[in-house]
């Protein structure tokens, strides 16, 4: 944490209270609740009694993580993430990369790579799904885990039109910009014992990758969303800044080998970094993943609850429950068939 000198997470929480608290969220959620009619984050945690300083830690911290700004941020939303116990403890990472994840996942299935769908007709069953190459796959139930970006872009054409319903949580809903800025050195920039790196300055979160996947490689990962993504975008040299901010941060020269930018917001596939739900929007990741018809299902983690909403584990999950809904759908199916 870049506050004048380089300290560990457990070395920073002890020192910083005001730190600290935005990692225990120890906090009076229940006996002073966010408004029932929903709240800007920042201005619920100011009425909790939130200084300036844990304004700005939770901003950097964790609001980075979510993907906006906290102004843009619901506070229903928040605090159900914040009090939430189930995920468990610590972040993981996955040393040979999220596609060994998938391709466990993947196996004995028919996978079609490169093939881009323009529309989805579920006007009758089986539900017709066009694709870019003029291809026509059919089925009877379609799982859709589509970016919550792409969906508000209306890339992909259904017919007929969703219900309004699922449109209103698809506009209500928004997609935060974000970006990663990487580097390669031939030599370390920061003690081996750091991981991770929060900087006063944009960007406003660093990774140190060797330390996670035990490797001689030097590579420092920027992680930046909403506001500090937007200003490195408009710079025109996102990667140069990033650049110099980490020079800032340690104090000497660097000269990377490699570099790499990594632009969700431009990513066609993508839109945006992860689904937000604004002030007044904490119910519509439910609205979002209710089946429709019992034809289309939706996935993706801007179907999955607030608390999970915008994590693996999050999109991981709203998988398995779109394919329960599925086989219960089957279910009651046959049962009226007999």
């Amino acid at each position: 944490m870049a506050d004048g000198s380089e300290l560990t997470m457990r070395e920073a929480r002890a020192r910083h209270a005001d730190f600290d608290v935005t990692r225990t969220w120890d906090l009076p959620f229940e006996q002073n609740p966010p408004h029932p009619d929903d709240e800007p984050l920042d201005t619920y945690l100011r009425r909790l009694g939130f200084t300036d300083a844990q304004i700005h830690y939770t901003r950097r911290a964790w609001g980075n993580a979510e993907g906006d700004d906290l102004s843009r941020v619901s506070a229903i939303s928040g605090v159900e993430e914040m009090s939430d116990t189930e995920a468990g403890n610590g972040d993981w990472m996955i040393a040979e990369g999220y596609d060994k994840l998938i391709d466990h996942l993947a196996v004995g299935l028919d996978i079609r790579l490169n093939t881009i769908v323009t529309e989805i007709d579920w006007s009758s069953t089986p539900v017709k799904i066009h694709t870019a190459n003029g291809e026509t796959l059919t089925a009877d139930r379609v799982v859709i885990s589509l970016p919550l970006g792409v969906l508000k872009a209306g890339d992909v054409r259904f017919t007929p039109e969703l219900p309004a319903d699922k449109q209103s949580a698809i506009e209500s809903l928004t997609m935060g910009p974000a970006i990663k800025l990487l580097y390669r050195f031939a030599e370390p920039v920061f003690e081996p014992r750091f991981q991770a790196y929060y900087s006063a300055i944009n960007p406003p979160m660093w990774w140190m990758m060797q330390s996670a996947f035990n490797s001689d490689a030097t590579v420092v990962v920027a992680f930046a969303t909403g506001d500090w993504a937007t200003e490195l975008l408009n710079s025109g040299e996102p990667l140069e800044w990033g650049l110099r901010s980490l020079e800032t941060e340690v104090g000497r020269k660097l000269t990377p080998t490699h570099t790499c930018l990594v632009n969700w917001v431009a990513d066609r596939f993508a839109l945006g970094g992860y689904s937000v739900a604004p002030p007044g929007a904490s119910k519509m990741r439910a609205v979002l993943g209710q089946p429709t018809e019992s034809r289309l299902f939706w996935a993706g983690e801007a179907t999955a609850h607030n608390a999970w909403s915008s994590t693996v584990h999050g999109a991981y999950i709203s998988g398995r429950r779109a394919a329960n809904e599925i086989l219960t759908s089957i279910d009651r199916e046959q049962e009226v068939s007999k």
